[in-house]
């Protein structure tokens, strides 16, 4: 849950070991994928945001460039994009070393 890739089960590069069950480490890792896919989609949009407002002031005269801001946001988005590749490995390892169980279908006639 660190965010640092490991090659052992339950045994984080951090030191943090994991007393959790499978299922329960697998909807952390969800979750925690989730909720990077949606700070990505927002910094990328304050990206695209910051991009028109710079264009938009470029064409009615105004030269105005934030290198530290825009510097930070490129930095924030770089490390968002990390964390999504970061839980989508942990996912796949999780998911290679422990599948998912099979889930059953039950049909009433």
């Amino acid at each position: 849950m660190c965010h640092r890739a490991s090659h052992a089960a339950w045994r984080c590069v951090c030191g943090d070991e994991q007393h959790q069950r499978v299922e329960r480490v697998r909807a952390l890792l969800q979750a925690q994928h989730g909720d990077a896919w949606i700070t990505l989609l927002l910094l990328l949009t304050l990206d695209a945001a910051a991009v028109g407002g710079a264009v938009y002031a470029a064409v009615h005269g105004f030269i105005v460039f934030s290198a530290i801001g825009f510097s930070a946001l490129i930095l924030m988005t770089a490390r968002a994009m990390r964390r999504v590749l970061v839980a989508r490995a942990n996912l796949r390892r999780l998911a290679d070393r422990y599948p998912p169980l099979p889930t059953a279908v039950v049909r009433k006639h």
